[in-house]
């Protein structure tokens, strides 16, 4: 949000805030919830009961559409297809998609422009911003089926738990990275209505051993059919309300954005009284899985893209290895992102799911293993908060934050290009907004991120006890 905009929303009555809220999710419902949404809401409801080899041939006819779009509209695509004799009006199966070589974070960053359609004005195509596992903002655009077919799933998942996302028929608690309370407050209410889609939007920021009462009264209160989070945020709620020796019983948690380990389950089953049902959303609109109440794995959204599992060769796996994930978005026709790789690894399982559907199974997706931070006034902060002021940044290559103590988080950068002071006011200003004025702040300018001894990335390292 602008800064001179979020100031002026932070001083507004909470009355007001809350009717802000609600007038900018009905804005933003009629993007997500309009156009074809209904039709792609249809056409899940019963794709998802179809056999194997009626997906693989729907895809594979989809899959034509969009490279022969591509090659006819998207200059990149023109070259690489010229480039590897690729002839996408002879495309037949979904197996062919191999023959094209992957598409890396690091070349969207360099020809963003070239990837997309000539056959969209700019101002049709909606804005998304990722951070990545490493830390490394990218920029991408969607066009409004791109949107609707994402939320048409999202939705459909919700409907596996009995509940419908777009017609607010659930009462929805939601601990997210949004900054809807202002920093600085001291006092409850911690948390704002969203009255448009039915929700209470909790703050992630203010959350601590101290304020766990006022959350748990104002749950308690609400009474949510549905917990909807970070994992690492309704973890330290779950934790948080067990050491007080309550629960809080509701119909489902849903959990993404994160990796979900399993004592995060364990804790927050055991506090809400429900089963978890996590789902895996890239943020680059190629891959999308979700959880049945089966809990056998993630189901691939098949009728979303085409996910591949790839070895080292950039060639697919057999189902049962590990491999890194790469997606085919086969809805985005704004901004094409064919075989585009991404940093998470997985698996497909060997078995199918016992709920009958023919939608495949993965194996847990690993994506950030990251610590949490613990503030001197007892607030504990999750990883997925602080992306938030990295993702406007094209001047970083990749990032690391470092609590060394209650007070002091060291933030490093591998730049990108130029990083000038106004990138590092942007950086200490948005990360203060979020963690407090009382935090020192230090940016050092690295050439290269540290690893571990197996060479595995970590994006948030905190050397502080979080008293978990």
């Amino acid at each position: 949000m602008n800064p001179a905009l979020k100031s002026f929303y932070d001083r507004l009555p909470v009355g007001v805030q809350d009717r802000l809220l609600s007038l900018f999710s009905a804005h933003l419902g009629r993007q997500r919830y309009g156009g074809r949404f209904a039709e792609y809401q249809a056409f899940l409801r019963e794709s998802q009961w179809w056999d194997a080899a009626r997906i693989r041939d729907w895809q594979a006819a989809q899959l034509r559409k969009l490279l022969v779009h591509a090659y006819e509209s998207v200059p990149y695509y023109q070259s690489l297809f010229r480039h590897h004799g690729f002839d996408p009006q002879r495309f037949e199966s979904v197996e062919q998609l191999a023959t094209l070589p992957v598409l890396t974070r690091d070349t969207v960053r360099a020809r963003a422009e070239d990837l997309l359609s000539r056959r969209f004005d700019r101002r049709q195509l909606h804005e998304g911003h990722t951070s990545g596992t490493t830390g490394t903002p990218l920029t991408v655009f969607y066009d409004a089926d791109m949107v609707a077919m994402n939320y048409a799933v999202m939705d459909r998942q919700y409907e596996w738990i009995g509940a419908c996302l777009s017609a607010a028929d659930s009462r929805i608690a939601v601990l997210r990275g949004n900054v809807i309370v202002p920093l600085s407050q001291k006092r409850p209410p911690y948390w704002r209505n969203n009255r448009h889609l039915n929700q209470r939007l909790f703050s992630s920021f203010h959350l601590s051993p101290q304020t766990a009462g006022e959350y748990c009264a104002a749950l308690r209160e609400f009474r949510p059919d549905i917990v909807d989070g970070y994992p690492s945020s309704l973890y330290v709620l779950a934790r948080l309300l067990l050491k007080r020796g309550e629960t809080m019983p509701v119909r489902a948690a849903i959990t993404s954005s994160e990796t979900l380990y399993e004592f995060q389950r364990e804790a927050i089953e055991a506090a809400f009284c429900c089963r978890v049902f996590d789902y895996y959303a890239a943020a680059e609109r190629v891959v999308f899985s979700v959880e049945c109440d089966h809990h056998r794995g993630h189901h691939v959204c098949e009728e979303y893209g085409v996910t591949e599992v790839l070895g080292e060769d950039g060639r697919p796996v057999p189902a049962g290895t590990e491999g890194i994930m790469a997606g085919t978005s086969l809805h985005n026709f704004g901004m094409p992102l064919i075989r585009y790789q991404t940093t998470d690894r997985a698996a497909f399982k060997t078995e199918a799911c016992t709920c009958g559907r023919a939608l495949r199974l993965m194996e847990d997706i690993t994506t950030k293993a990251e610590d949490l931070l613990r503030l001197r006034d007892g607030r504990l902060i999750p990883p997925s908060v602080l992306t938030h002021p990295f993702k406007p940044l094209d001047s970083i290559e990749g990032s690391q934050l470092v609590q060394t103590d209650l007070d002091r988080l060291l933030v490093r950068i591998q730049p990108g290009g130029e990083f000038g002071d106004h990138h590092r006011s942007h950086l200490v200003r948005e990360l203060k907004a979020r963690l407090g004025d009382d935090m020192r702040i230090d940016i050092e300018l690295v050439d290269e991120l540290p690893r571990t001894a197996r060479g595995k990335f970590k994006w948030v390292v905190s050397q502080v006890d979080t008293g978990l």
